[in-house]
């Protein structure tokens, strides 16, 4: 922008009536240059040339915004030609600056810690290794190797026999000391099994049913086998992941009589776009 001294009449309002109209030149290089006149401070007539340059700013809005924006006013601001929010009209709050820090996950990890610190102070320790006293399982002590042989070894007579079970219900002495039994397998270490473990599961009255559709649950199979006797249990194999049917089942009756009329009745017949296979569970003996 510059600035050109020019002569000035001797009246300040003849002054004002005589400067020349603003000019508007367009540039080749899409700037304008505009020159006007202005009485400065010290009551002398100068010319101001300034270059402009329009900058048109582009915002990408949703395009239910841009349809919005080109609403028709209502209301108060039905002949308000403004464009924007109107404080005549429009309450407007304070504005909020939102200022994010670089090390937003450096602080966060950092209030984790302190998180993790302050609950491990106020619980209080329920879980104590029997090997090192610690606050863990004993089958994650890091000692267990170490300690566990001094242990055995310091132990009184009395009090080993104490803590050791008979074999016939938990353990039985091997070449390595003491080892555990599952209870399937303690009538094999020597003991008497219970009543209920030797005495061997009846199956006389189940029946295995195959090649059934996928969408044959428990209910659906009981309104097919109950018209042949009480039935005691209804059985559907299901994968364990997806929980889809895997096609067989089996169901249990309450005597062997309903449960070959069952067989005899049903096994080949059509049932949900399938044939059924049903056959008993075990082999039986003639």
């Amino acid at each position: 922008m510059s600035q050109a001294t020019i002569e000035t009449p001797s009246s300040w309002a003849d002054a004002e009536n005589d400067l020349p109209a603003t000019q508007v030149i367009e540039n080749p290089d899409g700037t304008k240059t505009i020159i006007s006149y202005k009485i400065n401070d010290q009551g002398k007539k100068v010319k101001v040339t300034q270059k402009v340059k329009l900058v048109t700013v582009k915002e990408t809005v949703d395009p239910a915004i841009a349809a919005r924006r080109k609403w028709a006013k209502y209301g108060d601001e039905k002949d308000n030609a403004t464009v924007g929010p109107d404080d005549k009209t429009t309450q407007f709050g304070e504005e909020v600056q939102l200022i994010l820090g670089t090390s937003w996950k450096e602080d966060a990890q950092k209030e984790a810690e302190n998180r993790k610190k302050e609950m491990a102070k106020s619980k209080p320790q329920t879980i104590t290794c029997r090997t090192c006293q610690g606050d863990h399982f004993t089958s994650k002590c890091p000692y267990k190797d170490t300690l566990g042989a001094t242990d055995a070894t310091t132990t009184t007579p009395q009090a080993s026999a104490a803590a050791t079970p008979e074999p016939s219900m938990a353990a039985v002495a091997g070449s390595g000391g003491v080892r555990y039994v599952p209870p399937h397998l303690r009538k094999r270490a020597g003991g008497a099994a219970p009543e209920a473990e030797r005495k061997e599961r009846d199956d006389s009255t189940t029946l295995r049913v195959t090649s059934l559709n996928e969408q044959v649950d428990e209910m659906m199979l009981r309104e097919v086998f109950e018209r042949y006797g009480i039935i005691k249990r209804a059985t559907v194999l299901r994968d364990r992941e997806t929980r889809r049917s895997k096609g067989i089942a089996f169901v249990e009756f309450e005597n062997v009589n309903d449960a070959q009329r069952a067989l005899e009745g049903l096994n080949g017949r059509g049932f949900m776009n399938l044939i059924m296979k049903v056959d008993w569970s075990k082999p039986r003996k003639n």
